[in-house]
């Protein structure tokens, strides 16, 4: 089996290294590489939305070999899943015996925060800073700041100018996870429900937003799990 990841904004395929080495025999960690950061840091960067699920679709198409598979994508990761999962079903692809979408409200959620991508840069590292979007590390350093800043911009940009367009329900399994002290309410992790015609499964994990950098060997165990449980259903009811 294999499990494809998507990062969250500012972070690239590295965050996902120490999975490939601690899934259990058999399931192959797959990171995605996003445009303009780590082996893609001269690919431009995502004009949108669409721009992003496109490129994410041709990566996993490219590797998908016929053996089941599942999709992780957390936060804005999760946000491009959803768009390529879409995808999916209108080309009549392959779709994974699971999408996981991880510290994600429902699509439809309205943003609680105010758009920062346009920020001049003072202000816009400020808000980040606020936001501990990302390692206050980074601040620190000159150098790590121009590589990170643009990163982020990209990705806040992505974020901030997706507008979700009401379609009909996907006819496959989601597993919703977040943290227990995540700022997600209920109500709208249990929006999930009405994008789906399959199972959706709602968790909550100990932790905040980032919940699984804590204790990642409790995520992985979990995620194992789910499509172990998935492929069986599959070739029970085949």
């Amino acid at each position: 089996m294999k499990l494809f990841c998507l990062p969250y904004a500012g972070a690239s395929s590295v965050i996902y290294l120490k999975w490939k080495k601690a899934l259990a025999p058999g399931v192959e960690c797959i990171p995605l590489e996003l445009a303009g950061r780590g082996a893609r840091s001269r690919t431009p960067y995502y004009q949108g939305m669409e721009d992003a699920a496109e490129d994410v679709l041709d990566q996993l198409m490219r590797q998908y070999d016929g053996t089941p598979y599942a999709v992780f994508g957390h936060s804005m990761g999760g946000m491009i899943a959803f768009e390529v999962a879409r995808l999916l079903r209108e080309r009549s692809l392959p779709p994974p015996v699971v999408f996981f979408f991880s510290g994600r409200p429902a699509p439809e959620t309205s943003r609680k925060s105010e758009d920062i991508h346009l920020l001049p840069e003072d202000e816009f590292a400020e808000k980040i800073l606020e936001m501990g979007a990302t390692s206050p590390e980074v601040f620190d350093s000159k150098r790590l700041l121009k590589v990170f800043l643009p990163i982020l911009r990209a990705d806040f940009r992505l974020v901030e100018t997706y507008r979700y367009e009401e379609r009909e329900p996907l006819p496959w399994d989601m597993t919703i996870i977040a943290g227990d002290e995540e700022e997600w309410t209920e109500a709208e992790l249990e929006g999930w429900r009405r994008h789906t015609t399959g199972e959706c499964r709602i968790v909550r994990m100990q932790g905040g937003h980032f919940y699984w950098q804590t204790d990642s060997d409790l995520l992985l165990a979990f995620l194992v799990n789910e499509m172990l449980n998935k492929c069986l259903q599959e070739t029970y009811f085949a």
